[in-house]
């Protein structure tokens, strides 16, 4: 029974759209057949047909007869031109399909319905219910005995393009590829050559040939065979073979079945056509392949050898077997696997060992399903460890151990380590992947292999191989005896929260040394420690482990990095400078904590000498210091010695080094001051100046102050009680200045 439906273009429909739709079908055609059948309701007139076309060159245009499996079912669909639509327009077409269940076409081959009685030319009027057809009857001009006729006419030209056409068809109906376009002005020729086809093929592999007799876009098309007219376009790689049907055909090579169906036809022996479509769904080449290797060990194609796997598992005659067992050096894993998995032990025995053999070898064909017998394991785990050793990959390598896993092979856990090791390069990817599909038998030699190459590695390597998923893998193994890897794995679990900083920290301190491993770790605890320490993380660190910071650049610098965070404002950054200076450490971290102690520490000096002792020990370290934590520092001891009177300040000046002297100056004077620090600053000048101890940078200052625009009654009326500061400040004027009235004088 088959359900029908017309497509076409139209004003309205029983959905009330306009616009082309299926019009018309049958009661109880399901949603699913129907959008299946969809794709093939297409039609494109060829390129040269006119804007207008008349009735002549509408019923002239080429029909698309097309037929393809449609999911469970499968889809014979006609397409013809009709010209303008509804609104007038040129472009509609009428599409009349066929939805058929497996048992409609049994016996009937689908191009037999070619001008078949069942088809419409006019669509049915909107709604219209389609009557079920359950009766198919095929048209009659493409019999087998007219067909072998017009080959005869077509003489040596014909039948050679039979040869090649069929050997098409056979290659995509066997292996799964290659279509066909057959290109011809008479649509009539095209649908020939496709009954041809059809009739020297079973049955069977008739229901899976997909055509089309017309197509105006093949490149889009999906079916096997694609008829089209000589005028329309093809992209110069459409993946398809194009055979022009006005050309010459080209001497080919052609296949077993191609040249027998070709002699076949040439002789109109239609009863030996039939008997060669008896083969059923079988490659007709397999029979013959099969017997030569058999009889005279001849060298099957890899093709040929996948086709006599296929005719083994049905069962094959009993003489077969002990041929196919002492030609087991000749097979591919297919063929060889086939056999061992269908065969008696005398041909299934070397055929398994021939399995695990080309398994060993080629990863891809992945382990055996039979189990390798006795008599032969003990050659076949030579090549097994040979393989190993050869591995340029670890995918391949765990291949073999798989094989070797379904094979039975013992493999030592030495062997594998050591190939493992040879392993470890940067392109070395998806570890944990292939730990996974690795037998557990030998994971753990893989792991330890692993860590012996990760270990003789370099950093960059090591960086590249240790991915997170490697790392969690390793992170619970006792890796002391691998410090780098266990430095890295260590500070991934610190990235992932595995482990606190400090912990990561202890643990990678626990390590032994070896080679490079003061600069691995030194990168280990940058990265580790990359955010700055909390104050609570420092006191840990030092208590356990106070004396190993000075080692480490990354370690040395974190209390100093605590008190750039905390601006050298937070007590806590003051009680770890004091237990760094209690443990009596040395470096930076020593320099570090002492130059934040110096810098608070100045607010306690009683006299400018104690200061200018403290100051000069500050100028020593800033020069080590980080640039941010000198800053600090320097701004610090600035600011709490500007506190001081203009006394105390001067006198401290006169007592500095020209280094401490240069930098506390530049500190007072960056500083936007205040007319009180003005003020402060410009006595200690005047001062300096009076005791003979000018300081160049201080007097420039002052004088730039003194002889500006702005008004300075302020700094007059301070002055006034002092008459050396008063007649200082008046020193510091330019003369054309000092005439000015002071304070109101004449």
């Amino acid at each position: 029974m088959a359900w029908q439906l017309h497509y076409t273009s139209a004003a309205t429909g029983p959905s009330g759209r306009a616009g082309f739709q299926v019009v018309a079908d049958s009661p109880g055609l399901p949603a699913g057949p129907a959008a299946e059948v969809t794709p093939f309701l297409t039609y494109r007139p060829p390129p040269g047909t006119p804007t207008a076309p008349t009735r002549e060159q509408i019923r002239a245009m080429p029909v698309a007869l097309s037929y393809a499996p449609a999911g469970d079912r499968h889809a014979l669909v006609r397409c013809v031109y009709l010209g303008q639509d509804y609104s007038g327009r040129y472009g509609n077409f009428l599409g009349h399909a066929l939805v058929l269940a497996d048992g409609d076409l049994v016996g009937l081959r689908p191009i037999e319905f070619w001008r078949a009685a069942l088809w419409a030319d006019a669509p049915a009027d909107p709604g219209t219910e389609l009557p079920e057809l359950t009766e198919l009857t095929p048209g009659t001009a493409l019999d087998p005995e007219s067909l072998g006729r017009w080959l005869s006419a077509g003489g040596q030209a014909a039948y050679q393009r039979l040869g090649t056409l069929l050997d098409l068809v056979r290659r995509n109906l066997v292996q799964g590829y290659g279509r066909l376009v057959l290109v011809g002005a008479d649509g009539e020729e095209i649908v020939r050559w496709i009954a041809v086809i059809s009739y020297s093929l079973p049955w069977e592999a008739v229901t899976r040939l997909s055509f089309v007799t017309y197509s105006g876009d093949p490149a889009a098309t999906t079916q096997l065979i694609v008829g089209t007219t000589p005028d329309v376009w093809m992209p110069s790689d459409v993946d398809a073979t194009v055979v022009v049907l006005a050309e010459e055909p080209q001497p080919a090579e052609t296949g077993r079945f191609a040249r027998t169906a070709r002699e076949l036809w040439r002789s109109m022996d239609f009863d030996g056509i039939d008997e060669l479509a008896g083969f059923g769904t079988a490659d007709p080449d397999t029979a013959a392949a099969l017997v030569a290797l058999c009889l005279t060990g001849a060298t099957l194609s890899p093709e040929e050898q996948a086709a006599v796997a296929e005719l083994i598992e049905p069962g094959v005659p009993g003489w077969v077997w002990p041929h196919l067992g002492k030609r087991a050096d000749l097979l591919g894993y297919g063929l060889a696997a086939a056999i061992s998995a269908h065969g008696p032990a005398e041909a299934a025995e070397p055929c398994a060992a021939r399995c695990v053999l080309l398994a060993l070898r080629d990863p891809a064909l992945g382990p055996p399903t039979r189990a390798l017998p006795e008599a032969y394991r003990e050659q076949v785990a030579a090549v097994a460890w040979a393989e190993l050793a050869a591995a340029d990959r670890l995918d391949h390598l765990v291949a073999v151990l798989r094989v070797a896993e379904a094979a039975g092979l013992r493999v030592p856990a030495a062997k594998v380590e050591r190939a493992v090791a040879a392993l470890v390069e940067p392109q070395l990817t998806d570890v944990p992947a292939q730990l996974d599909r690795t037998p557990y038998r030998w994971r753990e030699a893989l792991l330890a292999g692993l860590v012996t190459g990760l270990e003789q590695a370099t950093p960059a390597v090591r960086a590249s191989v240790l991915t997170p998923e490697l790392c969690r893998s390793l992170a619970g193994r006792d890796l002391r005896a691998a410090p780098s890897t266990a430095t890295a794995v260590i500070t991934w679990q610190t990235g992932s929260a595995a482990l606190d900083r400090v912990e990561a920290t202890l643990q990678i301190l626990r390590l032994r040394h070896g080679t490079g491993t003061m600069r691995e770790r030194d990168t280990a605890f940058k990265d580790i420690w990359r955010e700055d320490p909390t104050a609570a993380e420092l006191r840990r660190l030092l208590d356990a482990a106070g004396a190993h910071l000075p080692d480490y650049h990354a370690l040395s610098s974190l209390p100093g990095r605590l008190f750039v965070r905390t601006g050298l404002k937070d007590e806590q950054a003051v009680e770890i400078a004091t237990r760094v200076r209690t443990a009596r450490m040395a470096g930076i971290v020593a320099d570090d904590a002492e130059a934040l102690l110096l810098a608070i520490g100045l607010a306690g000096a009683r006299t400018p000498q104690r200061a200018a002792a403290e100051v000069g020990r500050l100028t020593a370290l800033v020069r080590h210091l980080d640039q941010d934590l000198a800053t600090l520092v320097l701004a610090r001891a600035a600011k709490t010695l500007a506190k001081q009177d203009p006394l105390f300040r001067m006198a401290l000046i006169r007592h500095l080094s020209r280094p401490s002297r240069e930098w506390l100056l530049q500190q007072w004077l960056s500083v936007k001051a205040g007319r009180d620090e003005q003020a402060a600053l410009l006595e200690i000048a005047i001062r300096l100046r009076d005791v003979g101890e000018p300081v160049p940078e201080l007097e420039e200052w002052a004088q730039s102050l003194v002889n500006g625009w702005s008004p300075f009654g302020s700094m007059e009326s301070r002055f006034k009680k002092d008459p050396e500061l008063s007649e200082g400040l008046r020193r510091l004027m330019k003369p054309k200045r000092r005439g000015i009235r002071l304070w109101g004088n004449d």
